[in-house]
């Protein structure tokens, strides 16, 4: 079994996923551009039940958007950790930019691309979709 571990950027919440991680996956959506301050985000999709904070979880805090997604990150840095959909509870998508452990993947896919900025280029060759492949 495979264990890889994160962190904030300030060090006060720590976690650890123990299975594989999904396909890296970046969205486009505006949401996402706006809570990252960036072109996109990247994540990797996991089973909420392969996943614990081991660390300051007194430290996570959640923008909670209803019926959409719900964004949790640090309080004390404003590291984004992951994210969680209400439509899926069982799996949660944990930034990259997070893991401490190196890992070898190349993108998956690229979603919400319509919604991409003109001035942010897409250089690999994954697969890209308008929207979340089957909703």
């Amino acid at each position: 079994m495979q264990e890889y571990v994160g962190s904030c950027l300030c060090s006060g919440v720590h976690y650890k996923i123990t299975n594989q991680l999904g396909p890296i996956v970046y969205c486009h959506c505006t949401r996402c551009q706006k809570a990252s301050g960036s072109a996109a985000v990247n994540s990797v999709e996991i089973l909420r039940s392969d996943f614990a904070i081991t660390q300051g979880a007194d430290l996570v805090q959640c923008y909670e958007n209803p019926g959409q997604v719900n964004r949790f990150f640090c309080r004390h840095c404003g590291s984004q950790l992951f994210s969680q959909r209400d439509a899926t509870p069982d799996t949660m998508r944990v930034r990259l930019g997070t893991l401490d452990t190196k890992i070898d993947k190349k993108v998956g896919f690229h979603i919400f691309v319509d919604s991409k900025p003109a001035w942010a280029d897409i250089l690999d060759q994954a697969p890209q979709y308008p929207a979340r492949p089957g909703d």
